[in-house]
């Protein structure tokens, strides 16, 4: 499977992966070899699709490793091929459940696309699998039947920025199609720009919290709260779980996300419900939260607030000091922070899916998926990382991440020559590495992990249930 290209951290040719480590202080902590087998393009792109995936997968083992050796593990080099590296950009669309494909299908959804406006520029809509409450949005903001003739007709009577404000006035996910210098001249575009695409800030002093001793995987004892949805947050929590850390993923009752979605991203962990409406459910969760080692959000700051589940107030109330993970659309700061988004608004708003479209409409990644999956990995990254400060030096971390960030790094890898690409496929046709696991959905097929060790063994995180099947409490209290 591997392309033609055998690259080295230690011969100094991985700086992108180089660059990520030493942003998160890692470079004198892992003290072993990262390779990266292949080489782009392994897909028409003019984006370095193979090794922005292996670049963030690398990063969580770098982490990971960092972090055993401070356990007292042996030192360990960590290897990828792209070609695993371009399966793990989308790797819902490997997801089986008994043998039939199970996927979110988000691609197929009529409102989710790009379509133009009356100005001659494009607007990107999109409504997740769909999520009921933002597709009928839609129809009523536009008072049109559910199809892309439909939505394109009434897209076509407005100008883009009017457009985009008003559907961003009503809550709903929409965004100008930007090359990447309109995005960096944009307010937003300038704010994310000067932030790294893994921010981590200290909230609060506090004494070191090693980790305990006699560990059998990096993260064992870690204590992870889950309060995420969609794909970028709970992808980021199940690497946790992966790296041996005990993950309770919290959701509602009445909201919660969809089967595909769930047998993606939620094996290794521990679910349950509490409806944060109820003032029982919600000191539960305050007082997870107080004995959480991490608490992962990726739902914006009105809901987090709504509950008081926002970094300053957890960190005051932690017991030994906690990481705060925030993942969303467009950043933590500037005048977009709050709109909600997806991915591929993501793609569209950074420029990355004019890139694509090389001269004609934008595109999206040629997998569909981007931000989610990089976002997932580089805050899986933020947190190991925060963990390992918070055992050196105590405290409390937020780490910031967004998919509009993540989609900008990958352009900032460089681009590609599209014309010169020959025979490289336009679609991930290569086959896939995959493991199937049994759980109480029956065998749900998924890819393999992708990184290999020299020294170190992952646990196997396939415990699978159903949302709401866990009590709300830590396994490890009760076991």
């Amino acid at each position: 499977m591997t392309q033609n290209g055998v690259r080295s951290l230690g011969r100094g040719e991985l700086e992108p992966l180089a660059d990520l480590i030493e942003q998160l202080e890692l470079a004198e902590r892992f003290t072993g070899d990262a390779t990266i087998f292949g080489s782009d393009p392994v897909v028409r792109s003019p984006h370095r699709l193979g090794e922005a995936s292996c670049s963030a997968h690398l990063l969580i083992g770098a982490a990971g490793a960092a972090i055993w050796e401070a356990r007292g593990g042996t030192r360990t080099d960590i290897a990828m091929d792209i070609i695993h590296g371009l399966h793990h950009l989308h790797p819902t669309h490997y997801v089986e459940q008994s043998g039939y494909p199970n996927k979110v299908r988000a691609e197929f959804v009529e409102v989710n696309g790009v379509f133009p406006t009356r100005d001659g520029r494009y607007i990107m809509l999109e409504a997740g699998p769909p999520y009921q409450k933002l597709l009928n949005g839609y129809l009523n903001f536009f008072d049109c039947g559910n199809s892309k003739r439909s939505f394109a007709r009434e897209v076509a009577q407005w100008n883009a920025e009017d457009l985009e404000q008003a559907l961003a006035d009503a809550g709903l996910p929409a965004c100008r199609a930007f090359t990447r210098e309109e995005w960096l001249a944009h307010p937003q575009g300038k704010a994310l720009a000067a932030t790294p695409p893994i921010e981590i800030v200290k909230l609060t002093d506090g004494d070191p919290v090693p980790f305990r001793d006699h560990a059998d995987s990096p993260l064992d004892g870690v204590r992870v709260l889950d309060f995420t949805h969609v794909l970028a947050g709970p992808r980021s929590s199940r690497t946790l779980a992966e790296y041996g850390a005990e993950v309770l993923h919290i959701s509602s009752p009445s909201f919660a996300d969809s089967l595909p979605q769930h047998l993606g991203v939620d094996p290794g962990k521990y679910d349950a419900y509490l409806d944060l409406r109820y003032e029982k459910d919600m000191a539960t969760m305050r007082q997870l939260a107080a004995t959480a080692d991490v608490f992962a959000s990726s739902y914006r700051p009105a809901v987090n607030e709504r509950f008081g589940l926002l970094p300053d107030p957890l960190a005051a109330a932690s017991e030994r000091g906690i990481v705060y993970m925030s993942a969303n659309a467009y950043g933590h700061s500037g005048p977009w922070k709050d709109r909600p988004g997806f991915d591929q608004n993501g793609q569209v708003a950074s420029g990355f899916a004019m890139a694509e479209g090389q001269g004609g409409p934008p595109k999206f990644s040629p997998v569909f998926y981007l931000g989610d999956l990089i976002t997932g990995y580089f805050a899986a990254a933020g947190m190991m990382a925060a963990l390992l400060r918070r055992a050196i030096e105590g405290g409390s971390y937020q780490v910031k991440v967004s998919l509009t960030r993540s989609a900008m790094w990958v352009q900032e890898l460089g681009l590609l020559d599209v014309a010169a690409q020959g025979e490289v496929p336009e679609t991930d046709s290569y086959p896939a590495d995959t493991v199937s696991i049994d759980t109480a959905y029956g065998a749900v097929t998924l890819l393999a992990p992708p990184l290999t060790f020299t020294n170190l063994t992952l646990p196997t995180a396939h415990r699978l249930v159903p949302y709401g099947a866990d009590p709300a409490s830590w396994p490890s209290e009760t076991s």
